[in-house]
């Protein structure tokens, strides 16, 4: 029995016209929005290896490795492959930073160069399922209960004896059938396009994390799936049905992810750049002042005087032994200066990235309510173009400035011997270092979306509950 009621929803379904328009437009915007984020990949690819080699011709002569310290050397983030499904922050967030000491968070994002991109947001296959396949889901099932209720045809189905729950676990399996084939016939298409092309490379570790993005697929639609099922069995009639279940969608989608950033922010506020910035720079003139205070017994015995007048310094050297002398103690000076503002800053970093954790970490919690926030934060892990995969650059690249800095201010291999900066031989030497910055394991990331698989299984559990309590107890007359 619980066979044929499966096979006569399906057939319902396949030979409406509502689901030849649903299979004709998913299957169009999906196979689109992975043709585009190819594309937009090998954009963003050939972009980072243009820059890496600008990067390295500029370690060229006639530069000398003085121009390190003013921000010259800059790193830049590869794009991630499973951007091309799944674009996340990777738009948003930037690409570029340097070693400059007030530099704040990472810059040249797309949103920066193009300002339309901010306002309607990235084209990927994550959008087409979050907001057009769940709202196909609703519009599949709104009536499956009630849609009969109206026409008398489920009080002629129950009156042959038929359980209800057979029934509705019948409607169920044949109706969720129905709404993946429009989902996984484009989706095998794309995965045969991403395969087939030259300029794609997937890993043995990529594949598994796509099966686990498209599991997310899934359980995210059977989310809504239920959510209509539950809705048509408490409502009497289809258009009271769709009316609430597209004023949930609207809550869901949109409304709660959004919210949730809101609030955290009145919770717990940060700072912005500029004030990190400004703190920065009054940190460095106060430390500059203190470290030239604190050498000038040295300078005076070495018959160095140092005034300054109207802001402006000048230098008064009484003798060539006395210019050897600066030479040594202003290259000493340098390098506790850079020391210490280099500490300094670090500090104001992790204070600064403490506090927008927090704040992020609020936000996450109090938008896991919606399942669209719970996609997002899952799917954009397993693509490695999340908010946390942004963090761990940027705390790589936070980590590495002060390292770098003192590297260069301290390796006398740098300089000839007037104390100024050499030039660059052919490009950086072997020794100098280079930042620390890790790709996530997929034993780590499926850990990390745990919170998110058990939250959209524990919905899906309460909604089709709540639809077989409802179903079995609902007047069917």
């Amino acid at each position: 029995m619980l066979g044929d009621i499966v096979k006569k929803e399906i057939l319902d379904h396949l030979l409406s016209s509502k689901f030849v328009f649903m299979f004709i437009i998913c299957s169009a915007l999906i196979l689109l929005s992975v043709y585009m984020g190819v594309a937009g990949y090998l954009a963003d690819k050939k972009a980072y290896d243009d820059d890496l080699a600008w990067d390295a011709q500029s370690m060229q002569p006639p530069n000398t490795y003085g121009i390190l310290l003013d921000g010259a050397l800059k790193i830049y983030r590869a794009p991630q492959t499973l951007s091309a499904l799944v674009k996340g922050v990777q738009d948003a967030a930037g690409r570029m930073s340097h070693t400059h000491l007030t530099e704040v968070g990472l810059s040249e994002s797309k949103y920066e160069s193009n300002p339309l991109t901010a306002v309607f947001g990235a084209f990927d296959l994550m959008f087409i399922v979050k907001m057009a396949l769940s709202l196909f889901a609703i519009l599949l099932i709104y009536d499956t209960i009630c849609g009969e209720r109206e026409k008398g045809t489920l009080k002629l189905t129950l009156a042959n004896s038929v359980p209800r729950d057979s029934l509705l676990l019948g409607k169920a399996v044949g109706g969720y059938i129905s709404l993946i084939i429009p989902l996984l016939l484009p989706l095998l298409l794309s995965l045969i396009y991403l395969s087939l092309h030259p300029q794609i490379s997937l890993t043995g570790e990529d594949w598994q994390r796509l099966c686990l993005i498209f599991l997310m697929f899934l359980l995210y639609l059977s989310v809504f799936f239920c959510l209509g099922l539950l809705v048509s069995s408490l409502t009497a009639r289809s258009s009271t049905s769709l009316l609430i279940l597209l004023a949930i969608w609207g809550v869901w989608g949109m409304v709660v992810p959004k919210a949730s950033v809101i609030i955290a922010g009145m919770l717990r506020p940060i700072p912005v750049p500029i004030e990190i910035y400004t703190q920065k720079t009054m940190a460095s003139t106060q430390i500059d002042q203190e470290v030239r205070e604190a050498f000038e017994p040295q300078l005076s015995a070495a018959g160095i005087t140092i005034s300054s007048v109207n802001g402006l310094r000048s230098v008064s050297i009484s003798s060539q032994a006395a210019m050897e002398a600066y030479r040594e103690i202003d290259q000493e000076m340098e390098a506790e200066r850079a020391r210490r503002i280099g500490e300094n800053n670090a500090k104001i970093d992790r204070d600064y990235q403490m506090r927008k954790d927090a704040q992020a970490a609020l936000a996450k919690n109090i938008s896991r309510i919606s399942p669209a926030s719970a996609l997002t934060f899952g799917a954009t892990t397993l693509a490695g173009t999340g908010i946390d995969d942004y963090n761990r650059f940027l705390k790589a690249i936070l980590d590495y400035k002060p390292v770098i800095r003192a590297w260069i201010n301290t390796n006398p291999d740098l300089r000839d011997e007037r104390g100024m900066y050499k030039q660059f031989d052919s490009g950086p030497p072997a020794g100098m270092p280079r930042p620390a910055v890790e790709s996530e394991d997929l034993s780590r990331s499926f850990t990390r979306i745990l919170p998110d698989l058990i939250s959209m299984a524990i919905m899906i559990i309460l909604l089709m509950g709540g639809a077989y309590f409802a179903f079995i107890r609902c007047d069917v007359r």
